[in-house]
């Protein structure tokens, strides 16, 4: 099952194409089928990465487009707490008031480097060559490891490999990690 979540997040963070609303459709349709299933934290966390970057796909498009995000939203907020955490649902909260008609609509638009380099980025992936890290609001970025102190980049790595939700702060060009949170 972790291989399949895993999957979701990688086809969720490919670029938006003709096959996005699909993708979206036949996750709706995997949460509500393995609702009662336990997941794992990892798998959760993929599972969470996946539904963020689908709203960040969508949520610079009109109301209309918007439409199979926020039906997603919708759906992992019902979902139960073996399916997705308090803080999971806490961010979907957010990300609802954003995408719902005459709702915040994107945010952030044209903010600066300085603002993000002492913003809160939770780590969703520490492979080998990438590190992949989320802002609450489910804007994303990938780091490469060798831009990081090697301590911080192994001490995200065991605690990323052990479950825990990991945050980190980055460095003032936004190219590594200047601080783990935990």
């Amino acid at each position: 099952m972790d291989e399949r979540c895993a999957q979701f997040q990688a086809d969720a963070a490919r670029p938006r194409d003709a096959r996005t609303a699909k993708e979206v459709e036949k996750l709706r349709k995997f949460l509500f089928k393995n609702q009662e299933y336990r997941f794992t934290e990892r798998a959760q966390t993929h599972l969470f990465g996946a539904v963020q970057a689908h709203i960040s796909s969508h949520a610079s498009l009109s109301e209309e487009e918007r439409e199979p995000a926020l039906l997603l939203v919708e759906d992992a907020l019902k979902m139960p707490f073996t399916v997705f955490t308090t803080s999971h649902k806490k961010t979907f909260l957010k990300h609802l008031e954003r995408l719902k008609p005459g709702g915040a609509g994107p945010a952030g638009a044209g903010a600066g480097a300085p603002q993000q380099q002492r913003q809160k980025w939770q780590v969703i992936d520490a492979g080998d060559s990438v590190l992949s890290v989320m802002t609450a609001d489910g804007d994303t970025l990938d780091l490469d490891p060798g831009n990081s102190p090697a301590d911080l980049v192994a001490k995200v790595r065991e605690l990323f490999e052990a479950g825990s939700d990991v945050t980190v702060l980055l460095d003032e060009g936004g190219r590594g990690v200047a601080e783990v949170l935990g």
